[in-house]
C-alpha cells in the first residue's frame, strides 16, 4: 500500500473516530439534560427533532457546496459547525436553545459525514480494496470511548464542561487530521448541475436504498439516544451504569464493522444485511421483554440481559449501512455522488425522526413500548435487503 494512501486512510479514521466522539459523548449525557431543564419525553422529542431542520437545510445545499467548494472545503465547514451546535447544546437555559443546538449538530454532521464517505470511496478505487466498514467501525470506536470515559465524569463534573471539552479537542483534531486529506477539489469552472428529479423514471431503487439506510440509521439512533434513558427510567439503574446498555450497543457495532468489509465481500452485502437485520431485531426484542420482566426479582440479572441484547442489537446493525453504500456504488445509470447524496438525505430523516418519534410514543404510552420503533424498523432493514436484487445493481 503507498504511503499517500496509508496517510490518506489514517486520516479518514481519525474523522470517524472523532465524529463518534461527538455523537456519543452527547448521547451518554442526555439523562442529566433532560432532568436539569425539567424536559419530560415528549418535550425531549420534540427538542431532538430539531436534527430534522438540520437535514432539511443541508439536503438544500450540500449537494451545490460539494460541486462548487470541493469535499475537503465542505468538511471544514461542518467541523466549525459541529462545535457550535455541541456547545450551544452544553450551555442551553431551556428547550428552545437546545432544539436549536440539535439543528446545528446535525447540519454540521452532514456536512463532515458526507465529504469524507465520498473521500472513502475515491480512495477504495484508488487502492482496490474495501475500507468503509472498517472506517464506520472507527466511528463506533470514538462513541465508545466517549462513553466510557464519560460515564466517570457523570456526577462529578457537569455536563456544559464536558461537552465544551469534548468540543474543543475534537474541533483541534479535525481541522489538523483535515489537512491530510485528498479530495478532487472544485476547478472554478462553472459546472453544469445533473438534472436527477427525486421522482419519475428510475428513481424507485434510490428510495428504496435510501429507505432500506433510513430503517438502519433509525434502529442505531434510537438505541443510542435512549439506551442510557431506558435503563434509568425503566430500569432503575443509576449513576454510570446507565451508560451500560450505550457501551454494549457500540462493542457489538465495532465488532461487527471490523468483520463487515470481509464479510461483504464473501457473502454479497445481501446476505449480510438479511441476516444481520432479522436476527438482530428477534435477538434485541427478546432480551428487552426477558429483561423488564425479570427486572421485578433480580434487576442485576435483568440489567445483565438488557446489556446482552444491546450487544446483540449492536451487532446486527453494524454491517448494515456499509452494506447498502456498497449497493449505492454498483448501481448502473446514474452518478453514483448523486445517488449517494439521495440515499443519504432520505437516511439521515430517520436520523433526524425516529429518535424524537420515540419520546412522543413513550408519553402516550411507555418507554417499553416506544423502543418496538427501532426494533422493528431493524427487520424492516433486514427485509429491504432485496434491493440488491434490482437488474440496476451489478454484480461484484
Amino acid at each position: 500500500m503507498g504511503a499517500s494512501v496509508v496517510r490518506m486512510s489514517n486520516a479518514l479514521r481519525t474523522q470517524f473516530f472523532f465524529l463518534g466522539v461527538l455523537v456519543g459523548g452527547w448521547s451518554t449525557r442526555i439523562p442529566e439534560v433532560k432532568t436539569a431543564l425539567g424536559l419530560n419525553d415528549a418535550t425531549l422529542g420534540r427538542v431532538l427533532m430539531g436534527s430534522t431542520v438540520g437535514v432539511l437545510i443541508s439536503s438544500q445545499i450540500i449537494g451545490w457546496l460539494m460541486r462548487e467548494l470541493g469535499a475537503k472545503q465542505v468538511f471544514y465547514m461542518g467541523s466549525m459547525i459541529f462545535p457550535v451546535g455541541y456547545l450551544c447544546i452544553a450551555f442551553a437555559p431551556n428547550a428552545l436553545f437546545l432544539f436549536i443546538g440539535a439543528v446545528f449538530f446535525v447540519l454540521g454532521y452532514a456536512f463532515i459525514d458526507n465529504p469524507i464517505t465520498m473521500i472513502t470511496q475515491d480512495l477504495e478505487k484508488v487502492a482496490d480494496r474495501k475500507f468503509l466498514s472498517g472506517f464506520h467501525a472507527f466511528w463506533c470506536m470514538g462513541t465508545l470511548v466517549a462513553a466510557f470515559f464519560g460515564s466517570f465524569l457523570i456526577g462529578h463534573v457537569p455536563y456544559p464542561i464536558h461537552l465544551s471539552g469534548l468540543a474543543l479537542i475534537s474541533f483541534s483534531v479535525l481541522i489538523i487530521a483535515g489537512q491530510r486529506l485528498e479530495a478532487k477539489e472544485a476547478s472554478g469552472e462553472k459546472k453544469e448541475k445533473i438534472d436527477f428529479p427525486w421522482f419519475g423514471k428510475n428513481t424507485g431503487i434510490i428510495w428504496a436504498i435510501g429507505f432500506a439506510m433510513l430503517c438502519a440509521n433509525s434502529a442505531e439512533f434510537g438505541a443510542t439516544d435512549w439506551s442510557a434513558l431506558f435503563l434509568r427510567d425503566v430500569l432503575g439503574i443509576t449513576g454510570q451504569f446507565y451508560v451500560g446498555a450505550f457501551m454494549a450497543f457500540e462493542i457489538g457495532m465495532i465488532t461487527s464493522r471490523l468483520l463487515g468489509d470481509k464479510y461483504i465481500h464473501t457473502y454479497g452485502p445481501e446476505k449480510v444485511i438479511k441476516i444481520c437485520g432479522f436476527v438482530g431485531s428477534l435477538m434485541w426484542l427478546a432480551t428487552m421483554v426477558l429483561g423488564v420482566e425479570m427486572s421485578h426479582g433480580n434487576k442485576v440479572l435483568a440489567y445483565v440481559v438488557i446489556l446482552l441484547g444491546y450487544l446483540v442489537a449492536g451487532l446486527g446493525v453494524g454491517p448494515m449501512y456499509p452494506s447498502l453504500i456498497t449497493i449505492v456504488g454498483r448501481l448502473s445509470g446514474v452518478e453514483t455522488s448523486v445517488a449517494f447524496a439521495r440515499c443519504l438525505l432520505i437516511a439521515l430523516l430517520g436520523f433526524a425522526v425516529v429518535p424524537g418519534l420515540i419520546g412522543h410514543i413513550s408519553d402516550l404510552s411507555s418507554l417499553n413500548i416506544a423502543m418496538l420503533l427501532p426494533i422493528s424498523l431493524l427487520a424492516v432493514g433486514g427485509y429491504m435487503s432485496r434491493v440488491a436484487r434490482s437488474p440496476r445493481v451489478a454484480a461484484a
